[in-house]
């Protein structure tokens, strides 16, 4: 999910260049125009960026080192195989696929993958923070060590498409990084082209004619159409101009399949708020727990599930979900909807005639709706919260940061592997915490969970959630679906999982 809109005419030429006049596949595809109605744009269609909830922008134009399925097993993507060397996580051996080529007509080899997580470890870009790379070894023209500095039993899961740390753009792209913010130079089956792309609206992406597997390539054009408005979404289904929209709004899905149209998903996000300052240097009473833990009691979850969920949302307490290694169902109900408590704990913290802060939002997955609601429950507590809604993505992701706002809209969730959600979102420094001070007490439970092997986390990845639940990192409201919303007479579309629960876009396919 994005940030700011990139418009620079030479970024642009410069991807004009990484295209081959009138790009052709060498079969032709059966599909002809697949528009995609997305709920965000992308800051950069660099994937070192790591934020997976731009994912779309980066699978057309990169294959992954690994591939992880929906049946949540691993299988070769650029790497036709792979081992650990020894039993600590911290030693894997890839060997490449022969015979690809990147979009530019460049080979791929291990040199050019150590070329691109040098840079990344150069720039400690989250590619490196996912991976904790400590060096990468060429060991031969299509075989490579990586040796991580710390354990990390998750690298095959971030090697995969959707933690984006195995693309691997082509070597012109390491030496010029600049390059891929308005361009794409990878081993996918598509390729971005500029002449029909509207930065930050528009992004059209036709055939790779050099793709080593063009069996993959189901559309003669894909077009991902950059839609924030949950009911233009929708509506762009409905009236044909998309075939598919992502994320669909819980609360509108009812009427979306009641008009013919058909929705796929599974639990994955809890719709609630973000504590982006928990040390008080923004909102000073955000540093003091109770004052956290009041605004959690202050809010009717039931109603809001009930009002806001589409019929498909639960009240949570947490950030944790069924089917995730951290999710303990003693923590579901932890802060009921307790008026007196809200009340109490703000004035036993020092503010008993409450305090105002502003709120960062976003119409996205209709967090701004829940927002609303939830803001006239504090009000009832004393507590004054003023909206700043940013209609754009892009300027919603650039305000996470921005370090005027203690407190975000947020559509989060673990159902992955609590280390995976560590990295991107919970960690200190991270865009969804960006508040670095050190937490040693939960440092300490993500260590032991990193040396942890994965079949055996539960135990610790529950004293995460305990932690954080406990806490109050967060304000939770209610859980809901990764919903999408598409034409079934035009498009097929594969059953998602709770451990794979983003559909790649490669497999929306045709009706035949």
């Amino acid at each position: 999910m994005p940030m700011t809109r990139v418009q620079t005419v030479i970024l642009l030429v410069s991807a004009s260049l990484l295209l081959s006049p009138a790009a052709t596949a060498a079969v032709t595809p059966p599909g002809g125009t697949f528009t995609f109605a997305v709920g965000n744009a992308p800051a950069s269609l660099d994937p070192s960026s790591g934020e997976a909830s731009n994912e779309y922008y980066f699978t057309p134009a990169y294959d992954s080192l690994i591939n992880y399925g929906y049946d949540g097993k691993y299988t070769p993507g650029l790497a036709t195989s792979w081992k650990w060397v020894g039993s600590n996580y911290k030693t894997l051996d890839l060997t490449l696929r022969p015979n690809v080529k990147f979009s530019d007509g460049s080979p791929l080899t291990a040199q050019v993958v150590k070329s691109w997580l040098d840079l990344q470890m150069k720039n400690k870009s989250p590619v490196f923070v996912n991976l904790g790379t400590k060096s990468v070894e060429v060991r031969g023209p299509l075989s490579l060590r990586l040796n991580l500095a710390s354990s990390n039993p998750l690298t095959l899961l971030f090697l995969s498409r959707t933690w984006l740390s195995g693309v691997i753009p082509c070597a012109k792209a390491a030496a010029t990084p600049a390059m891929l913010k308005a361009a794409t130079c990878g081993t996918g089956p598509y390729v971005l082209d500029p002449k029909q792309t509207v930065t930050g609206d528009t992004y059209t992406y036709v055939p790779n004619p050099n793709y080593w597997n063009p069996s993959r390539i189901q559309w003669k054009k894909l077009v991902l159409k950059v839609v924030t408005n949950n009911q233009a979404a929708i509506d762009a289904v409905r009236a044909g101009q998309a075939q598919a929209a992502w994320p669909a709004q819980a609360s509108l899905i009812p009427t979306a399949v009641a008009a013919g149209l058909k929705s796929a998903g599974v639990p994955q996000n809890i719709i609630g708020l973000d504590f982006l300052d928990k040390s008080g240097k923004i909102v000073p009473a955000f540093k003091d727990v109770r004052v956290r833990q009041a605004l959690n009691y202050a809010v009717d979850r039931k109603a809001l599930a009930a009002a806001l969920g589409g019929g498909q949302g639960d009240p949570v307490s947490t950030q944790f979900l069924p089917g995730g290694e951290g999710y303990d169902a003693a923590l579901s109900n932890y802060y009921p909807y307790d008026v007196a408590k809200a009340k109490q704990l703000p004035a036993d913290a020092g503010y008993p005639q409450g305090f105002e802060f502003t709120v960062l939002s976003t119409p996205i997955a209709g967090i701004d709706t829940m927002i609303q609601a939830v803001a006239g429950y504090w009000q009832a507590i004393g507590v004054k919260a003023k909206i700043d809604t940013k209609p754009q993505a892009a300027d919603f992701f650039a305000g996470l940061t921005s370090g005027k706002y203690g407190i975000a809209g947020a559509g989060l969730g673990a159902t992955n592997p609590t280390l995976l959600a560590w990295n991107c979102c919970f960690r200190p420094g991270a865009v969804w915490n960006p508040d670095k001070t050190a937490v040693p007490a939960l440092q300490a439970i993500v260590d032991k969970l990193a040396a942890t092997d994965p079949t055996r986390a539960n135990p610790v990845a529950m004293q995460v959630n305990a932690y954080m639940t406990k806490n109050a990192w967060f304000v939770p409201v209610y859980s809901g679906k990764l919903n999408y919303i598409y034409d079934a007479k035009k498009l097929s579309l594969p059953t998602p999982s709770t451990v794979q629960p983003v559909i790649d876009i490669l497999d929306m396919k045709p009706v035949k």
